[in-house]
């Protein structure tokens, strides 16, 4: 069992052995690294109309050297690619060509905002300072459907959203794109020499990743560390740097409704540094989130989806924590405009300033809004957040938070970190963080001083062949962060995750086979005295990613829980106070997705503390065109002990019609009986145009305990929303 080992040693041995085995690992590869681009200036704009004519791009920067980056690095892509590139002092212009026959397109998705990471594809990535810092990524499909997001050095943020423009045109042999971004939609200094560019494309089945510059192949292709710089950008203008977003929102339930006006503005002091106000800001028509069984005793953590606060979110992340590691976060976003007590809370205003001056990036947000548990009150809440760069691999920064949503002003977090990013024997990325951040209270009898801190570091290795993430943190018992995220305190966190990746270069292996790869992960559980409160070793020795995209591994898990006090799962089952050890093992298994009806399903065996436990996990999807999405999960939880048998249940249901490219019905319907909670929401959108958008939703929740015919409304929400943009 594991509990024979020395977890800490354990976590220095899987990070040492994961170095040293990088080191040996030897790939045949070519690098294509491309030498500085001149981008020429356009003297007429290019109709964005999703067709090439050749008068239109004769001006623009011709790329045609195209590689294959996965499965095989060097390889000559199977359809060839014509894209082209300029600007003016309002715009920055890509478009493409790509001759890849109609019949051959993975091309089933049509509403704006879904996920399209699994069609076929084409886009670039745009780093303006050329810190390799963050960039921007813009990506069209062939349907013409949109994705864009920041790449925060090696994190991807999908939730940040900005105003361009794309068209796609589809012809038998080949289909073409024209993508044109606002100068007002990004940041960037005047007169810098350079600017960092990559273009991509993929090809769903099979699936092939195809690039225009390649830095390290030993990286992920879409880092920012791989970008080619590209110059000769002059004379950019935003015009007067002011966009204004007016939205009006007819909101009511069954008691009430309101017609509610919210205003947005948008300022750009200079062409690097964004100034926001928002008045009476409203949220409504906000997808709703999708919420899972909790397994833990710990409350979950759910990404931000607000607009206002998505605006240059990347940043005021802070010592590398993100979502997927969120536990000690200084600032956590929907801390403010939602109270633990009171639920949603109005926003009365907020301003923000976020941008970079000279290698300095600066976040400043302040928000007056209802006060939790006593809304007739209100209260501010704030936070600052600076890093500056320190020459190409080092960043140093500092957070500053002030406020709590239900009115204790005094509430104040201050922390710093740092950052060093770059590569080990010139050939591996590496990415390591340490943060220091403590929290000061008023003195009252439920929040103390005593241990307040919370420190860590970590270091990721970030490769394709061999991936490694180590990390520790402590938490402090008395670090109460008013408008961060903690769900655990009184700990010591230790992770060790690391893969070893084989992709076939020749032979059968390689025809049948993208990549089979061993994952280990190793966490453990302290108090912040040393005492031992749980550890987890999961183990995947087979995991495989075919030609067909079908992809499957099995897991053995193995788990050491301590109790100090009882944990009530769930009304028929309690866990006593006492040192549990116990095993899983699990199958997991994901159809090709590039099929009309493609299935995820994940099965699981074993003990669950000590009870007996069984997992199903279904989720069937059916895509039959480009117009219909259709998925039915359900997660299903056995439980046996002492003759009790107990199970939970969560069940999804999401219809998504796409009409045309303008207009779609997404709904979700949701059945948790964890919480016994049943929701509905229900979204139609129009949007003609990116700066034009026009909602209409229904929220509804209910609390079903007792049985449907005697549900109880928790939720209750109807909203017609129309928000443009006016840009000067």
């Amino acid at each position: 069992m594991i509990n024979l080992v020395n977890a800490k040693q354990c976590v220095a041995i899987i990070t040492l052995l994961s170095v040293f085995s990088s080191f040996n690992v030897q790939a045949n590869w070519q690098q294509f690294t491309q030498p500085p681009t001149f981008i020429p200036k356009v003297t007429k704009k290019p109709t964005i109309d999703g067709k090439l004519s050749e008068h239109e791009w004769q001006e623009a920067q011709h790329i045609n050297d195209f590689v294959v980056f996965r499965p095989n690095v060097g390889n000559t892509p199977d359809h060839n690619i014509e894209a082209y590139i300029s600007y003016d002092s309002d715009y920055f212009y890509v478009a493409a060509t790509i001759y890849q026959p109609k019949a051959s397109l993975t091309d089933r998705v049509l509403t704006q905002g879904e996920y399209m990471w699994d069609e076929d594809y084409f886009g670039l990535i745009l780093d303006t300072n050329f810190d390799r810092a963050d960039a921007y990524l813009f990506h069209v499909t062939p349907s013409g459907v949109k994705e864009d997001g920041l790449v925060d050095g090696t994190n991807y943020i999908a939730q940040w959203k900005t105003l361009w423009f794309a068209k796609t045109h589809i012809e038998e042999d080949k289909w073409s794109v024209e993508i044109a971004i606002p100068m007002q939609s990004i940041s960037f200094e005047q007169g810098a020499k350079q600017w960092g560019l990559q273009l991509r494309h993929r090809v769903a089945n099979p699936n092939t990743q195809i690039y225009w510059n390649l830095n390290n192949p030993s990286n992920f292709a879409w880092h920012t560390n791989q970008l080619a710089p590209i110059e000769g950008l002059e004379g950019l203008k935003q015009g007067l740097g002011v966009e204004v977003k007016p939205s009006l929102a007819l909101k009511g339930n069954d008691d009430d409704s309101k017609l509610t006006p919210a205003l947005d503005i948008l300022y750009k002091v200079t062409p690097n540094l964004s100034a926001m106000l928002t008045l009476n800001t409203d949220f409504s028509g906000t997808e709703v989130d999708q919420v899972p069984l909790n397994m833990t005793q710990y409350s979950q953590y759910f990404t931000e989806k607000r607009d206002f606060f998505l605006q240059d979110s990347q940043i005021f992340r802070f010592g590398g924590m993100g979502d997927s590691h969120a536990n000690g976060m200084p600032f956590y976003s929907r801390r403010i405009g939602q109270g633990r007590q009171s639920g949603i809370l109005d926003i009365n205003w907020g301003t923000k300033l976020t941008g970079q001056i000279g290698n300095t990036r600066l976040g400043i947000l302040s928000v007056n809004q209802e006060q939790d548990g006593n809304q007739s009150e209100e209260t501010q809440l704030s936070v600052a957040r600076v890093t500056q760069q320190i020459a190409q691999q080092h960043q140093i920064g500092a957070i500053v938070t002030n406020g709590s949503p239900d009115g204790q002003a005094q509430r104040r977090l201050v922390g710093a970190d740092y950052r060093v990013q770059g590569n080990m024997l010139d050939q591996y990325p590496f990415v390591t963080h340490a943060y220091y951040q403590e929290t000061e209270a008023v003195s009252t009898e439920e929040i103390t001083n005593e241990d307040n801190k919370s420190y860590g570091g970590s270091i990721e290795l970030p490769n394709d062949t061999f991936y490694l993430r180590s990390r520790y943190q402590y938490i402090g018992k008395d670090f109460n962060p008013a408008l961060g995220f903690v769900n655990r305190k009184d700990l010591q966190f230790y992770e060790a995750i690391n893969h070893y990746r084989i992709r076939p270069q020749s032979g059968w292996l390689a025809d049948n086979i993208n990549y089979y790869q061993f994952t280990g992960f190793y966490y453990l559980w302290e108090d912040t005295q040393g005492n031992r409160q749980g550890q987890s070793l999961f183990l995947r020795p087979l995991q495989i990613d075919l030609k067909n995209n079908d992809h499957f591994f099995f897991s053995h898990n193995r788990y050491q829980r301590i109790l100090t006090k009882p944990f009530r799962f769930t009304d028929k089952l309690t866990f006593m106070p006492q040192e549990y050890d116990y095993i899983q093992n699990e199958l997991y298994i994901r159809s090709a997705n590039n099929r009309p009806l493609y299935v995820t399903s994940r099965f699981l065996t074993g003990s669950f503390y000590d009870a007996e436990f069984e997992r199903i996990s279904l989720d069937l999807n059916y895509r039959p065109n480009k117009h219909l999405f259709l998925n039915v999960s359900r997660n299903m939880y056995y439980y046996q002990k002492d003759g009790i048998n107990d199970q939970l249940f969560n069940t999804r249901l999401s219809v998504n019609l796409a009409f045309n490219r303008e207009w779609s019905w997404n709904t979700l319907l949701q059945h948790n009986d964890q919480t016994n909670n049943f929701s509905i929401f229900s979204r139609i959108r129009f949007e003609p145009s990116p700066d034009e958008v026009y909602i209409a939703s229904i929220n509804r929740g209910y609390n079903i305990e007792d049985g449907w015919h005697e549900r109880t409304e928790n939720t209750d929400e109807t909203a017609i929303k129309l928000a443009y943009t006016y840009r000067w």
